[in-house]
């Protein structure tokens, strides 16, 4: 604690002489709406502690999968389980990867036949992203189950104007990527077709340095359609998302958890989404009826020999009403009924929300909002939450929130049993969470931001695997708590400074640290954008110090360098350098992370 307690003064000594230097640039103010959180609101609103990254940001940091771009919110931890095609897993505040829920246009995407409920953002790129909310602390009131450390709100591209958009790249390691978008935009309404492409060589998952050789190759390929009309004042819009991988990997190894194998794996991923919008009582409701759906298959292949299946979906109907009495007195209110299948097992949830933003006296902001529900199979469960602005002055707020979480045990957790064991665990229960942070604020304009946040979270009756009982129980407690600092400043017309910075103490109920999280985290980066053809950036990427079940990681740092040129006003020409002083570390223990690589690449827009 003591060396966090230096950082932090000097962090905040570094970033008060910025705002100084980045005081005599002006500029207008842009108001960032947060989408995700039922009630629209502006961020300077939001009591809750959240990150939101564009695509233009994307775009401009050379983000070019789902992963890295969440790994920039302060608070996330992020692994990839090997290389291109392996595991992607997002930790928020200490919670496990099971413990995220995430969201695709509104449309849950966890994993309903992983053994945790997990969601693998390995297979997502960014080509399709039009921004990414990282919502911290437990969510249950707002989107229930699963969202005991967070949610990710991932929003997808729509059509802004009739375009045909081409990008291709190749690089290290036999890249090869091929993107194409088709945008139309009439009188009816708007539509977008997205097909993306990707082929790489690999490298070995398991860490070349433990003499594993073998390259494990990587190979998706995914189609998007999403559609928007409007039909005497109602609006109509629905998406179809298809994704399908196959992936090369490796074996159980005694001695890292890894070795070199012939393992093979093909996912398919579907997302569909129609979402039906409308007005009654003169404008006063806005009525929101959707039905949502995905469904995700895994096959698993050793020596080109199926091995093991697992098919889960997810289906969705949500009705939600929105009113407002005035700017600041808003209502959102609804339904849903979820229902999660593994070939002939069902798990179902009904469930009531009421969330309620007002403003009691003039600067300060309220959230609040209740939840049930009603868990087939469960005891039913109501979650609370509420946030909270105050602003002490035009350019300084103060932000709080305490919420409550839940998760349901997976289908997995309900049913599987081993070792001895004659049949599942039926006396399992919900996991619960609480979480509180404060934070403060201080805001010039957009020159320049600084956010600090301290937040502690509890889980009760974590689930995990008890080789003793031959199944899963509730044998966890898990206490989490830390800070969360981020900056942005506009040092100059054309230069953007950003830097995060993340202290996170997670124990469990016996006192010992919990393995595969960083106590200290961070990155530091620099975005170029002149007025001319030319524009780049440069980031670090910080990861302290962890523990694992095989070994303990070393500390590490990676750069990244990304440069942009704009040939005319249809095309540019772009190319990108990763871990530039090609750092040697591992992500998780036994696995092998690219040495130093690059990419060409270049976009034509019709």
């Amino acid at each position: 604690m003591k060396n966090f307690l230096n950082n932090l003064i000097l962090f905040i000594i570094f970033s008060i002489s910025i705002s100084s230097i980045s005081s005599s640039f002006a500029s207008e103010v842009k108001e960032i709406i947060v989408k995700g959180a039922r009630i629209e609101t502006s961020e300077g609103n939001f009591g809750s502690s959240i990150f939101i990254l564009s695509k233009d940001e994307i775009r401009l940091r050379g983000i070019r999968s789902a992963i890295d771009a969440i790994s920039s919110s302060p608070g996330v931890t992020t692994k990839k389980n090997g290389s291109f095609g392996g595991v992607g897993s997002v930790r928020i505040r200490g919670a496990s990867s099971s413990q995220t829920l995430v969201l695709v246009d509104g449309v849950p995407v966890n994993d309903a036949s992983s053994p945790g409920g997990s969601y693998n953002f390995e297979y997502l790129d960014t080509s399709n992203i039009e921004r990414i909310e990282v919502l911290r602390g437990s969510q249950s009131t707002l989107w229930g189950s699963d969202a005991i450390g967070g949610v990710v709100n991932i929003f997808t591209k729509s059509a802004e104007d009739n375009s045909v958009n081409i990008l291709a790249e190749t690089g290290s390691f036999g890249l090869k990527k091929i993107n194409s978008e088709f945008g139309l935009v009439s009188n009816f309404g708007n539509f977008l077709f997205l097909v993306d492409g990707t082929s790489l060589d690999g490298i070995s998952k398991a860490d070349k340095k433990d003499g594993n050789i073998e390259k494990d190759g990587f190979e998706t390929n995914s189609y998007s359609l999403k559609g928007n009309i409007e039909v005497n004042n109602i609006e109509i819009k629905g998406l179809l998302s298809y994704i399908k991988s196959d992936v090369e990997y490796d074996s159980f190894g005694f001695v890292t958890g890894v070795q070199d194998g012939d393992e093979r794996s093909i996912t398919e991923e579907f997302i569909g989404n129609l979402t039906i919008k409308f007005n009654l009582f003169g404008e006063k409701l806005e009525n929101t009826f959707s039905f949502n759906q995905s469904d995700i298959s895994r096959d698993y292949f050793t020596d080109n020999n199926l091995t093991f299946g697992a098919d889960g979906d997810r289906k969705l109907y949500r009705y939600q009403g929105n009113t407002r009495f005035s700017k600041f007195n808003k209502i959102a209110f609804g339904f849903e009924q979820e229902e999660s299948s593994v070939n002939l097992d069902k798990l179902s949830i009904d469930s009531l929300f009421f969330l309620y933003q007002f403003q009691p006296i003039k600067d300060l902001v309220v959230s609040a909002g209740i939840r049930n529900d009603d868990n087939k199979g469960f005891s039913s469960k109501t979650t609370r939450k509420i946030a909270a602005v105050y602003k002490i002055s035009e350019n300084i707020s103060i932000k709080s929130s305490w919420g409550e979480g839940f998760k349901v045990p997976t289908i997995f957790q309900t049913t599987f049993f081993c070792c001895g064991a004659k049949s599942a665990n039926i006396n399992i229960r919900p996991e619960e969470s609480t979480s509180f942070d404060l934070g403060f604020d201080y805001t010039l304009e957009d020159k320049f931001s600084f956010n600090l946040i301290y937040f502690k979270q509890d889980v009760n009756n974590q689930i995990n695997f008890s080789f003793s009982l031959g199944g899963y129980e509730n044998i966890d407690f898990v206490e989490s708590d830390g800070f969360e600092i981020s900056t942005s400043s506009k040092i100059s017309e054309t230069l953007n400074l950003f830097i995060n910075y993340s202290y996170i103490d997670s124990i469990d109920g016996s006192g010992l640290r919990l393995i595969n999280i960083p106590k200290d985290s961070g990155e530091l980066g620099l975005t170029y954008v002149s007025s001319s053809k030319l524009s780049g950036s440069i980031k670090i990427k910080y990861n302290g110090s962890e523990i694992s079940t095989y070994g303990n990681l070393n500390s590490w740092s990676r750069a990244d360098i990304n440069i942009f040129y704009k040939l005319n006003n249809f095309s540019e020409i772009y190319f990108s350098i990763e871990n530039l002083f090609d750092e040697d570390y591992q992500q998780v223990f036994g696995y092998g992370t690219p040495n130093r690589s690059g990419l060409f690449g270049i976009k034509v827009n019709f």
